[in-house]
């Protein structure tokens, strides 16, 4: 008799199922009473990891901090801001753009207008002077927890910038600054 032919009969079907039952016990008594440990764990009481805080505080926090309406060519506004180190590691920040809005769109105020932003906690380190409509992130410095560091904007009209179809526009400016964790 064939293999083909015996497994077709009910002998060798039964013998077949019971093969299969056999191996399956064996597997399943394998798993549910193997003695095996897999979870091993010690303990080290004078390793403690606390992480630490990157915040601050900005002087000018939620108010416009430079109001240069009614600005003519020729003429400029400053305003500064402090930003104090106020969590338990020393941050690397930025001062970023987060929004420009010219009214009217064009021609763009933001475009005539000229922009500095300078560090002048010590002696004045300018980082950024160029278009109020180019500028969009500069490298501010690293704060340590309790350092203040005194940053100033200043814009300007230039005079030769002056056109006529400025008047009456305007430029909103919306700065952030943000720091992170060397």
């Amino acid at each position: 008799m064939t293999a083909k032919r015996f497994t077709g009969t009910k002998a060798g079907k039964a013998v077949t199922s019971l093969l299969a039952l056999g191996l399956l016990a064996v597997a399943l008594q394998s798993v549910a009473f193997s003695s095996a440990a897999y979870t091993a764990g010690s303990a080290n009481p004078a390793n403690v990891f606390v992480a630490g805080t990157l915040s601050h505080t900005n002087s000018a926090e939620g108010q416009v901090l430079l109001d240069a309406s009614l600005l003519q060519p020729g003429e400029s506004r400053s305003a500064t801001v402090d930003i104090t180190g106020a969590g338990t590691v020393t941050g690397v920040y930025t001062i970023g753009r987060v929004s420009l809005v010219d009214t009217p769109a064009a021609p763009a105020v933001s475009e005539a207008l000229a922009l500095r932003v300078e560090d002048v906690t010590g002696a004045a380190v300018t980082l950024y002077d160029g278009a109020a409509s180019d500028f969009t992130t500069v490298a501010a410095g690293s704060i340590a927890p309790g350092e203040t560091r005194t940053y100033r904007l200043t814009v300007t009209y230039p005079a030769a910038s002056a056109d006529p179809a400025l008047q009456g526009a305007s430029m909103a400016l919306r700065l952030q600054v943000t720091g992170v964790t060397p």
